[in-house]
C-alpha cells in the first residue's frame, strides 16, 4: 500500500534520458465515508523529474492502487526512479533501467513487476585496446566475457629458377577462443581490455632465396581475469624438397608455436595433433596428416610435405581457423596448387580461398571475420608460378578474431616469392545482464 495523506504528499518520477515514457496512475480517495476513484495519464519526453500522482485534498487520504510506467522508445533504454515525497523528505520507492518497449507495474498488495520484451542487457565489443565499464543504467548480476587471441602470420614463399622444388610458405595457426562467466560483483567497475595484434607476414623470398617465417599472434586479455592465446606463425617456403611446417594453433593455456623450416609449430597447451577437444591447441602440419582441426583451440596451419603437396588450413568450431599453404613449384617444373584457409565448422579448408597459380598468379583470399560466436577464418595460400621472372602471389590475411594468415606462393627467380598473409587481430565481446 502506498498512501498520500497530506496536501504536500506527491508521487514523482525521474527519467535519465529524453524519450517517450508513458505513465498511468489509478487511485482512490477516502474522505470520511466517501470513496472517490481517480486516475492520471502523463507523457514524459525529457530527462527530468515529473509529478505523476498529485496531492490529495485536505482531510483526504489517497491510496495508490496501480502505477504503470512504460518506455515507449523503439531503441533506447531509460533509467526511471519512482519516489514519494511529503514536501520535505523524498524517498526512492523503486529504480530500474527500462529497455525499449518495456515497463514496470506497481499493483496494490502485490508490489512491482517488470514486463515487456527483455530484461536490461549491455554489450561492449573490442577490436582495439580499450576499457570495459560496468553498466550504470542498471545493476548487472552476470557478465559473460568471450575473447580470441590473434592469428599467426603466414610464411613467405621461396624463389628459384632451376629445376628444383621450391616451396610456398606455410599457413599460420589460428587463435584460441576463451569464454568465462563472472558474477558482476566479482569484477571491478573498469577493466582494461588488450587486443592481441595479428602475427606479422613472412617476408617474400628474395630472388633465389627462401621465404621468411611468419610471426606469432598476440594474446588478448580482459584485465587479469582472462587471457586468450594467439596462434603461431607459418614457416617460410624452402628452396629444396624439404617439408614446410605450418604454425600451431593457440591453446587455452599457451600460444601456439611458430613453424620453422621443416618443423611444424607445436599447438598451445594443452597440445594436440588433432582432432582437438575443448581448448587444445592444434599442432601445424608438415606432412599428409588431415586431423589438424580443433574445438575452441586454434586450427593448425597448413604446411607441405617434401613431395611437394600443400595441406589446407585446419578449422576450429569456435577458435580461429589455420592459414592455407602457398602454392609450390615442382622439379619438372610445374605449378603445385595452393590451399584454402580453415573455417568454423569445417575440418579442413572452407575459409579464405586459395589463389590460382600460373603465368599471372593471384593472391589468396582473406578469411572472414568473427561473427561474435565463432572465430575468424584462415586466409588462403597465394598462387605460385613457373613463368620466368615472375613473382609468387601473397597469402590471404586472417579474419578478425584470430584467423591465421595464409602462406605466400613460390616465385621464379629473378622474381620473388609471395609475402605471407598477416594474422587476424584478436577480438573481445563482453555481455552483462
Amino acid at each position: 500500500m502506498i498512501l498520500l495523506t497530506s496536501t504536500s504528499d506527491l508521487i514523482r518520477l525521474t527519467t535519465s534520458d529524453a524519450g517517450a515514457v508513458h505513465v498511468q496512475a489509478s487511485y482512490v480517495d477516502l474522505s470520511g465515508s466517501t470513496v472517490t476513484p481517480g486516475r492520471t495519464n502523463t507523457v514524459i519526453s525529457t530527462a527530468t523529474t515529473t509529478t505523476v500522482v498529485g496531492s490529495p485534498a485536505s482531510s483526504t487520504q489517497r491510496n495508490l492502487k496501480s502505477l504503470i510506467v512504460f518506455n515507449d522508445s523503439a531503441t533506447a533504454a531509460n533509467k526511471v526512479t519512482i519516489l514519494h515525497t511529503d514536501g520535505t523528505t523524498a524517498v526512492d520507492l523503486y529504480q530500474v533501467s527500462l529497455p525499449a518497449q518495456t515497463g514496470v507495474v506497481y499493483t496494490d498488495g502485490q508490489g512491482w513487476t517488470l514486463y515487456g520484451n527483455t530484461r536490461p542487457t549491455n554489450t561492449q565489443t573490442f577490436s582495439a585496446n580499450g576499457n570495459w565499464n560496468k553498466p550504470t543504467a542498471f545493476t548487472p548480476k552476470v557478465v559473460l566475457v568471450r575473447a580470441w587471441g590473434a592469428g599467426g602470420g603466414g610464411g613467405g614463399g621461396g624463389s628459384l629458377s632451376t629445376a628444383v622444388v621450391t616451396k610456398g610458405g606455410a599457413g599460420a595457426g589460428g587463435a584460441c577462443r576463451v569464454e568465462a562467466i563472472f558474477t558482476a560483483d566479482a569484477l571491478t567497475n573498469t577493466v582494461s581490455v588488450t587486443i592481441g595484434a595479428g602475427g606479422s607476414a613472412g617476408a617474400a623470398g628474395a630472388a633465389g632465396a627462401a621465404g621468411g617465417n611468419g610471426g606469432q599472434g598476440g594474446n588478448t586479455t580482459f584485465g587479469s581475469y582472462l587471457t586468450a592465446y594467439g596462434g603461431g606463425g607459418g614457416a617460410g617456403g624452402q628452396i629444396s624438397a624439404s617439408a614446410t611446417g605450418g604454425g600451431g594453433g593457440g591453446g587455452c593455456h599457451a600460444a601456439g608455436g611458430s613453424g620453422s623450416g621443416s618443423t611444424a609449430g607445436t599447438g598451445g597447451v594443452p597440445t594436440s595433433t588433432g582432432p582437438g577437444i575443448a581448448g587444445q591447441g592444434i599442432t601445424g602440419t608438415n606432412a599428409s596428416s588431415t586431423t589438424h582441426y580443433g574445438w575452441e583451440g586454434g586450427g593448425g596451419g597448413g604446411g607441405s610435405s617434401s613431395t611437394p603437396g600443400g595441406l589446407a588450413g585446419g578449422g576450429s568450431v569456435w577458435g580461429g581457423g589455420g592459414g592455407g599453404c602457398g602454392g609450390h613449384r615442382s622439379a619438372t617444373p610445374a605449378v603445385v596448387v595452393a590451399t584454402a584457409g580453415g573455417a568454423n565448422g569445417s575440418a579442413l579448408g572452407g575459409g579464405g580461398a586459395a589463389g590460382t597459380g600460373g603465368a599471372t598468379p593471384t593472391a589468396g583470399s582473406p578469411g572472414s571475420a568473427t561473427n561474435g560466436v565463432a572465430g575468424g577464418q584462415g586466409g588462403g595460400g597465394g598462387g605460385s608460378t613457373v613463368t620466368a621472372s615472375t613473382n609468387g602471389a601473397a597469402g590471404g590475411a586472417g579474419g578478425l578474431g584470430g584467423g591465421a594468415g595464409g602462406g605466400g606462393g613460390a616465385g621464379n627467380n629473378p622474381g620473388t616469392g609471395g609475402a605471407g598473409g598477416v594474422g587476424g587481430d584478436g577480438y573481445c565481446i563482453v555481455m552483462a545482464w
